[in-house]
């Protein structure tokens, strides 16, 4: 499987009384890909997973399997804090139709390289789809290259590691020159680090899905050598993220937001318990979020792909 440029995370649209908005959720899979999606993933930590039961996270793979069609990639998320678990919500998401799972360390508990590398072992071995190994370490460097290198070698469908870690650029090329192209690099952390990563080789980023098609468009001029155009675009976009990604709960509210607006959810409402925002940060997230729609709907950006 080759997947290159934008992998949004699919939210969980839900109604304002916490229920799951299944009509809402099957517009976002379709706006996601056509606004340029290479490949979708849900439910993971922009979908709300953590506040999901068990039989949502089944709900919503099977509906994004299913209004997906196959016309793109669609990795489910199935991450959770034992072997026994993932194993049987990733045979699940295999046997509806996911064409990948993405699989990140359990945290609930702080455990060793060998015990990690076998908790891989165990989950890759459990399905034949290809796996995203997801390293969500937000504050720190991440897992060691040759950890990745040691649980490749023992699980030939593990094809790709999502990087979520303090500048992970030279991480990035190593993983790239020692698996010889066999393991392929996205990145994470809502698309701040696009260009980090495009230098560095990835193959693509995971944002959320609300701006899908100005990813799609900033990566289309960079790989037509419009760099510099790619670059402005891309930093008028900066203060959107910037603000976003000062905490989990506001860019999960911001991207609803911008979707709502965009015609696509019905509600932009997130479950207990979740930020609460004063009057003067409820206006600068609605500035950024109709910059960021502007920036969208520009009409010459739509001549660029």
């Amino acid at each position: 499987m080759q997947i290159r440029g934008v992998i949004p995370v699919i939210p969980t649209p839900f109604k304002p009384d916490g229920a799951m908005d299944e009509e809402s959720l099957r517009r976002t899979v379709d706006f996601a890909i056509v606004s340029g999606a290479s490949a979708i993933c849900a439910p993971a930590f922009g979908s709300e997973y953590y506040k999901l039961s068990d039989s949502d996270r089944h709900r919503v793979v099977e509906i994004v399997v299913e209004q997906a069609a196959c016309r793109v990639p669609f990795f489910a998320s199935t991450s959770a804090a034992s072997v026994v678990s993932v194993n049987e919500f990733s045979r699940h998401a295999e046997s509806v139709g996911a064409q990948g799972v993405m699989i990140t360390a359990p945290r609930a508990v702080p455990l060793g390289v060998s015990e990690l590398a076998s908790f891989f072992e165990a989950v890759c071995g459990s399905i034949d789809i290809p796996v995203i190994l997801q390293d969500a370490d937000f504050t720190g460097g991440g897992l060691a290259v040759s950890f990745f290198m040691d649980v490749a070698a023992r699980c030939p469908n593990l094809r790709f590691l999502k990087l979520e870690n303090v500048l992970p650029g030279a991480r990035c090329r190593e993983i790239l020159q020692r698996s010889e192209g066999r393991i392929h690099v996205l990145y994470g952390w809502g698309g701040l680090r696009l260009f980090d990563g495009l230098a560095h080789g990835a193959s693509g980023i995971m944002p959320g899905t609300g701006l899908v098609d100005v990813y799609a468009r900033i990566i289309g001029l960079h790989e037509q050598g419009r760099v510099s155009e790619a670059k402005d675009l891309f930093y008028h976009l900066l203060p959107f993220l910037v603000f976003a990604l000062e905490h989990l709960e506001l860019f999960i509210r911001m991207e609803k937001r911008v979707l709502m607006k965009r015609g696509v959810i019905a509600s932009d409402y997130l479950r207990e318990p979740t930020l609460q925002l004063d009057n003067l940060y409820e206006e600068q997230m609605e500035e950024l979020v109709d910059l960021a729609i502007n920036l969208a709907n520009l009409a010459p950006l739509q001549k660029i792909i």
